[in-house]
């Protein structure tokens, strides 16, 4: 069972939005739960969203985009193909919702709440429906350690390292870009 709650949405009726804060507090003890385990489809990007949110993720991870990275490297991992080849079944895409990449893309915010509530729990099942897939593929592909020792912890580390960011000395990057072009011209020589 899926729900979706309609947050700063500006396609909700003012008695379906709830407070940003309500849901913090309601959702918080769950998602730091570390005896919860979360699964997601990038699930990173959620975590680093959460982090700007106050919120710690804590817990086992299951990430079906890196469950299947590990299972075949070389596919595309993006949900919709995933859903086609493992679940043979077509979700609506997001494409059909905000639109493509770039300048001209909506927000899933302008989007009636009917319709991305259906998108949003058809995302839910999609992503648990995987997992129950890559499970066993893991297993079968002698993964499953990897994915749950190394690769999926690691997935805090970078979360972790991305909110925080990195310090860049501009006038050391542009000398040394001087200086790398000067190699590149002697190399070519």
């Amino acid at each position: 069972e899926a729900a979706y709650i309609p947050v700063n949405h500006m396609g909700a009726a003012e008695n379906e939005q709830i407070n940003e804060d309500e849901v913090i507090d309601l959702f918080k003890p769950i998602l730091e739960d570390g005896s919860i385990t979360k699964i997601g489809q990038n699930i990173k990007y959620d975590i680093l969203l959460l982090k700007w949110y106050g919120m710690e993720v804590k817990g086992v991870l299951f990430d079906t985009m890196l469950a299947h990275y590990l299972i075949d490297a070389d596919a595309r991992h993006g949900m919709d193909v995933l859903a086609e080849n493992y679940l043979q079944y077509s979700p609506v895409s997001i494409t059909e919702l905000i639109g493509k990449k770039g300048k001209t893309q909506g927000s899933m915010r302008d989007v009636a709440v009917d319709v991305v509530k259906e998108y949003a729990a058809e995302d839910a099942d999609i992503t648990l429906q995987l997992k129950e897939v890559f499970e066993p593929m893991l297993t079968a592909t002698q993964a499953s350690d990897l994915a749950s020792k190394v690769e999926n912890p690691l997935v805090y580390v970078l979360a972790d390292m991305e909110f925080e960011g990195v310090k860049i000395d501009k006038e050391v990057l542009a000398q040394l870009s001087i200086e790398l072009a000067v190699d590149i011209a002697k190399a070519e020589k």
